[in-house]
């Protein structure tokens, strides 16, 4: 698959997020599973529920949103790992995070 039709499938996939508390109509309680990498705090994202694993043990509450929507709401400087602790996991740098808003909005 060449990597632009991947990023395109991906960014307008829905993925599965975790929160550590209940979020609100009004997006209040919104606690996202983070992880350091290197120093730099990533968004954790799922492509699915199976790919969650014992992570519901730190953030129990699942939201499902469009990749892209979650790309829009990731603050500066944060990086998303995808799939952590799976062999399907990558991570997109804060860099990359722009990079893809720029090319697929």
């Amino acid at each position: 698959v060449p990597i632009k039709a991947f990023m395109q499938a991906f960014v307008a996939s829905e993925v599965v997020l975790l929160t550590g508390s209940l979020v609100t109509p009004d997006g209040s309680g919104f606690d996202p599973l983070l992880f350091d990498k290197q120093g730099v705090l990533h968004v954790a994202v799922f492509t699915d529920m199976a790919r969650v694993g014992f992570h519901t043990q730190q953030a129990p509450h699942v939201l499902r949103w469009p990749m892209l929507d979650v790309l829009r709401r990731v603050p500066g400087g944060y990086g998303v790992a995808v799939n952590p602790g799976t062999t399907l996991g990558f991570e997109i740098s804060p860099s990359g995070v722009g990079e893809i808003l720029k090319d697929f909005t």
